[in-house]
């Protein structure tokens, strides 16, 4: 994704806007390279409080942040709470089981109070319906939580979206579902995947726009650009990027 363009958009709408209207509560609050936070709703992207680099959502909707001092929050239904602990991904399994990946690359897992370190380290990460974690290495391979352990899979990738079915965008940034135990092709191009409702998946690319899988072919989704995505598996959607757009998105690929 070309970053610098999305956070120069980014910054050129908070810059617009009236200051009570940036001036929100402590919630999810970053650096310059944040993005806002959005939730597709009514056929739109409506903004909450807060800013983020990275989020992921959880069964009931509720999304959990992390901006770019590696600051980790969690929504509790008007506004983020701050928690303990610092990580460069995160992901929400359909148990509602939280892990992240540490800025030290190590995996943890959320007990509730603090994090839990787990064997293993990665750099993208995403939990599916069942809990399982499904991690991206910094050597680009993919491995998958099997109760008690990570093991390898085939193939290699950038990011991953577990969910139902499993996706990643491969390292030649080429979008693949998992069959079996290869990656079948799916015609599209990203930089960030999350698996949604029904088989589906959401897509930001290289230039933020916002696509998602439907009906075989990958169809664009109005509206705004986004630095990140998270789809649960009852259709609810977040993003964090902005909701007006610097640029037309080029369509995957």
């Amino acid at each position: 994704m070309r970053v610098r363009s999305l956070l120069a958009a980014v910054a050129v709408v908070l810059a617009t806007m009236p200051w009570s209207d940036r001036l929100l509560s402590a919630a999810a609050q970053g650096g310059a390279s944040d993005g806002a936070i959005y939730r597709w709703a009514n056929g739109r992207w409506a903004q909450v409080e807060g800013f983020g680099r990275r989020i992921g959502v959880g069964p009931d909707g509720s999304p959990w942040v992390v901006n770019s001092n590696n600051e980790i929050y969690r929504w509790n239904g008007n506004g983020f709470d701050k928690l303990p602990g610092l990580a460069r991904d995160i992901g929400i399994g359909g148990n509602n089981v939280v892990w992240i990946v540490g800025t030290d690359n190590g995996l943890y897992r959320w007990t509730g109070s603090d994090w839990e370190r787990v064997q293993g380290e990665g750099m993208a990460i995403s939990v599916d319906r069942a809990g399982q974690p499904w991690v991206v290495n910094p050597s680009s391979e993919i491995y998958q939580w099997t109760g008690d352990r990570f093991l390898p899979r085939s193939g290699r990738a950038r990011d991953v979206g577990a969910g139902d079915e499993i996706w990643i965008v491969g390292t030649d940034s080429q979008i693949y579902r998992r069959n079996g135990n290869e990656w079948m092709a799916m015609g599209g191009s990203g930089e960030r995947i999350s698996a949604g409702a029904n088989g589906t998946a959401w897509v930001v690319n290289d230039a933020g726009g916002i696509f998602q899988w439907s009906n075989g072919s990958f169809r664009e989704v109005p509206g705004g650009l986004a630095m990140d995505i998270a789809a649960n598996a009852n259709g609810q959607v977040w993003i964090v990027g902005t909701a007006r757009s610097a640029r037309p998105a080029r369509r995957p690929r």
